[in-house]
């Protein structure tokens, strides 16, 4: 069996369900040689497509509702963990 030296492992959605994810995985890759050597977390954001979506509906008034939520609603992030395996 080929053991790969690092892994990287990427956690998608809030940064609390991101965080629980990856504790849970480095509890399970730790017991197999692997320590988290680094993470970063990327905050989502709205691609250009729901703003021109946001920005025809403006047309009819419904837009104005559809930009309010893009500023209250944040989307998930990114936590992105780095794994080394350690004999």
């Amino acid at each position: 069996m080929m053991i790969a030296p690092v892994l990287v492992r990427v956690y998608r959605g809030s940064q609390s369900s991101a965080t629980a994810d990856f504790q849970r995985d480095s509890a399970y890759l730790a017991g197999h040689g692997y320590i988290p050597i680094s993470q970063s977390w990327a905050q989502g954001s709205w691609g250009c497509g729901a703003f021109l979506v946001a920005l025809l509906l403006c047309l009819v008034l419904v837009g104005f509702l559809v930009f309010v939520y893009m500023l209250v609603v944040k989307p998930g992030g990114t936590l992105t963990v780095t794994y080394q395996y350690r004999a």
